[in-house]
């Protein structure tokens, strides 16, 4: 029986009349319960939240794209710990670990150091270097640091990105974007969704049209060096014939094009922001993928998935091939490329095992016809056909042999055939060191995985890996070049990872630690006759770590920040008699580090900022004999942004300023007479209305 005093009683009667409910001091009040959302990632084919994943992956969900202001992958990239980027998307990586790897094979090349998948379709290589993905409508991405070829396989030896677009609902939706910016950016976006039959089939489509004249001008030709189309149009199914079975079809389209990100220099400074060359650059792409998901629900602890892919690329180019206002030698580019794949994976989820076990079979193409033309003349023309068959096998079991220890095993057994046949048609002024190429090359691998985790509380795990990564073989298909065969290289990498959660879940922190040896290394070099070759011909070693913190302070405010530091080294590689033994990687920032910051007002004014500082790196080196005698790099910089978000019924209205204090930088500095540079000082708004 609760006793009232006179005040208190007084209090309470004069409350009551007021229409207030009292609190008294023996009573508890009820407090807040502010908590980060747990994240689940699903890029290594088991679902499980990204706490108890020790592979080192940065989880961007819709929420925080929503927040950060992100408009393509690269923006997503720009702050992810690990992950190294430059303007124009041209070049990035992870781990210092370029996506195109470090053999050189530009357009043409089938392999890469990086998979990217959107919606479980594998994008071409060169799309991602040439042009930013948007990331319009997407569910979540998922960036994976480190080797995850036991379960990507061929091209996963640095890492692997997933995105996820949103999948069809039947819940109507309806959602309409127009969007300005700096430098002629403009665009517009929609998005459908809804049911088509209530309970059984469901569609979406979201549209995505953006156009921008970029920050470079070409006085030679009058017009802009840089400028930005891309088309995107994706739709998406989902039909449920069964409480038992889930079927997703994905169909998406991709039409952009992209100009240069380079300006003139004089002995290696800058001409911001012009370039003088006579031959406008470009690089087309029209990409179309097709995806089939099926999910049967066996029973209540195994899963049987089916996924079905086909790529289709048409690219085209044009480069200045002698970057001058006065000699016209242009390199003219048409590739045409289909990769085609099937996956079965059976999935297993018992009390105290988790995993799955699965087959894989996937076939590549690419016809390539190069050319270079001389004042509008074709003096070389090298065509190939490239055609390469995967077949693997593949699975991973998690074990919680006791409790709070887990055993993680998994092994992949990849075979691949690849046939690789080139011939000049043209060659008016003998420039092909080979003019012809017909090689057959094979090869199989074992690719293991093992771990072991604990809990050390319910908030913490720790937990070591050891992983073999690799990336396949081929042929050079450099123009001008010795079309010569090269094996496989791979890596072995040491990793130990801990995940925390503290003050009842408002603090996330990560960590992992890593250390990579990286033999029969990929390479570009020059023989004794000066012929680019590429070949296994360097051994390496990286090693580093990637630390990151996300806080809600209160409902209204949140922080993160992210770190990491990389340390790579040749153990030996020498190119035409130049030792580059003990150097760093190219391109390769030793320190990055970001924090930011949103905080939401009552009003629903929600402003954002974050800071992102990328460390200099290696752009060429400066040989002299068979001495490294100095190196050209690209410059530090530290870039501020801003982002700001206000819903006013059922419009919403955003801003962004991206560099807010215009630094401006070199990001690729190879010559001194053209360097790639960091855009400048950007903003735009953009007005949403949906329903």
């Amino acid at each position: 029986m609760q006793v009232f005093s006179k005040n208190s009683l007084a209090l309470a009667v004069a409350s009551s009349a007021l229409g207030i409910t009292p609190v008294f001091a023996d009573e508890e009040v009820p407090q807040e319960v502010i908590q980060l959302e747990e994240v689940i990632v699903t890029g290594e084919k088991i679902q499980r939240s990204q706490d108890r994943t020790l592979s080192s992956v940065a989880v961007s969900t819709s929420e925080d794209i929503r927040k950060e202001g992100a408009k393509t992958l690269q923006d997503v990239l720009s702050g992810t710990p690990g992950v190294y980027t430059q303007s124009g998307n041209e070049n990035w990586g992870i781990r210092g670990v370029p996506i195109q790897g470090f053999d050189e094979q530009g357009a043409a090349a089938l392999n890469g150091a990086i998979s990217v998948y959107v919606d479980d379709a594998i994008q071409s290589n060169r799309l991602l270097t040439a042009n930013p993905l948007s990331v319009w409508d997407v569910e979540q991405v998922e960036v994976y640091r480190g080797a995850q070829s036991t379960t990507q396989g061929r091209n996963s030896l640095a890492g692997a990105v997933v995105m996820k677009t949103k999948d069809p609902t039947f819940t109507p939706e309806f959602a309409v974007q127009g969007n300005l910016g700096r430098y002629g950016e403009k665009g517009s976006s929609a998005l459908a969704n809804g049911a088509l039959i209530e309970d059984r089939l469901a569609g979406r489509l979201a549209v995505d049209y953006q156009t921008e004249d970029g920050y470079i001008s070409n006085p030679t030709l009058g017009d802009d060096a840089n400028p930005l189309r891309s088309a995107n149009v994706r739709g998406k199914l989902l039909f449920l014939p069964s409480d038992d079975v889930d079927v997703l079809l994905t169909f998406s389209h991709n039409d952009q094009r992209a100009g240069l990100n380079a300006v003139d220099a004089n002995d290696g400074v800058p001409d911001y922001f012009n370039v003088y060359e006579n031959t406008e650059t470009y690089h087309k792409f029209d990409q179309n993928a097709v995806t089939g998901k099926l999910d049967w629900y066996l029973d209540g602890e195994w899963t049987l998935t089916s996924i079905s892919s086909a790529t289709l690329v048409d690219y085209s180019a044009a480069l200045d091939f002698d970057r001058t206002p006065t000699t016209s030698q242009a390199a003219l580019r048409e590739h045409e490329q289909t990769l085609a794949s099937q996956e079965v994976r059976l999935g297993y989820d018992y009390e105290n095992l988790t995993g799955f076990f699965g087959a894989y079979l996937g076939r590549t193409t690419s016809d390539i016809d190069d050319k270079l033309a001389v004042s509008g003349t074709t003096v070389m023309n090298e065509k190939g056909k490239v055609e390469i068959d995967s077949y693997a096998l593949f699975g991973e079991a998690n074990w919680e042999f006791v409790n709070d220890w887990t055993l993680i095993t998994g092994l992949r057994w990849d075979h691949e055939e690849n046939h690789t046949r080139i011939d000049y048609t043209v060659d008016t002024l003998n420039l092909a060191t080979d003019p012809s190429a017909n090689e057959n090359i094979t090869s199989s691998v074992l690719l293991p995985k093992l771990g072991l985790s604990y809990d050390v509380t319910e908030n913490h795990l720790v937990g070591v890996t050891w992983q073999r990564g690799y990336r396949s073989g081929g042929v050079n298909l450099r123009s001008l070049a010795l079309h010569t065969p090269y094996d496989p290289e791979f890596t072995d990498t040491y990793e130990l990872a801990w995940r925390g959660n503290w003050l009842n879940r408002r603090l996330r922190s990560n960590a992992n630690i890593y250390y990579t040896d990286w033999t029969d290394q990929q390479v570009t070099f020059r023989d004794s006759s000066g012929n680019r070759q590429v070949a296994n011909a360097a051994d390496s070693r990286m090693a580093g770590a990637e630390l990151s913190a996300q806080y809600l302070v209160t409902s209204q405010l949140s922080v993160h920040a992210g770190a990491s530091y990389s340390d790579t080294k040749y153990n030996s590689f020498v190119s035409d008699g130049v030792d580059y033994s003990g150097h760093e990687f190219m391109f390769a920032p030793k320190y990055q580090a970001s924090v930011g910051a949103n905080y939401t007002f009552d009003n629903g004014l929600m402003i954002g900022t974050n800071v992102v500082y990328q460390d200099d790196s290696i752009s060429n080196f400066i040989t002299s004999g068979s001495t490294v005698v100095g190196e050209r790099r690209s410059d530090p910089v530290t870039l501020v942004n801003l982002n700001a978000e206000y819903a006013v019924g059922s419009m919403t209205f955003t801003g962004y300023v991206k560099n807010l204090f215009n630094e401006r930088y070199v990001t690729a500095n190879q010559s001194d007479t053209v360097v790639d540079v960091g855009a400048p000082l950007t903003f735009g708004v953009a007005a949403r209305y949906e329903f």
